[in-house]
């Protein structure tokens, strides 16, 4: 024998058209993890650390002697030289991502040089040999926490 049980799922589907339109309007989590991952990259690369937090390479010994020349430290890598690269480091976001980049502004070559190089040029060519520009496995994993939290505030409400 088969009993037939009706379910009155409008509570439900009107939650999950909530959660829905929630998720899809989410400029502020967006900012959020932006916030965060900016913070994040800055902190570890003032620290002379990669991605997964481990030091980054030694300068070369031609650009080891140009700092010793000019009373810089050569013991742990510091990517803040001028800091114009570093400090130009932004997110925009909207509702459904976040994006990171160094705003285009040109600058002068960072050995003095009158040739134009922009901050996202000197990033990525920074970020070939000492990759900082990047999400770590933790970070990735902090993010997700944002957004479970997040998630569970909308259901919540």
């Amino acid at each position: 024998m088969t009993k037939n049980v009706e379910v009155d799922n409008s509570k439900v589907l009107a939650r999950l058209k909530k959660l829905a339109e929630g998720l899809e309007g989410a400029p502020k989590l967006m900012g959020e993890i932006g916030s965060f991952l900016v913070a994040s990259m800055l902190k570890r690369t003032s620290q002379g650390l990669d991605v997964e937090g481990i030091p980054f390479d030694a300068y070369s010994v031609p650009y080891a002697k140009f700092r010793e020349s000019i009373d810089l430290p050569t013991d742990k890598v510091d990517l803040f030289f001028t800091g114009q690269m570093l400090e130009k480091l932004t997110y925009e976001e909207t509702g459904k991502q976040v994006k990171l980049f160094f705003t285009n502004t040109p600058r002068r070559g960072y050995k003095g040089g009158k040739e134009k190089v922009s901050n996202s040029e000197l990033a990525f060519y920074n970020n070939e040999t000492r990759e900082f520009f990047a999400i770590s496995s933790e970070e990735e994993k902090t993010i997700l926490e944002m957004v479970e939290d997040y998630v569970r505030d909308l259901l919540r409400k």
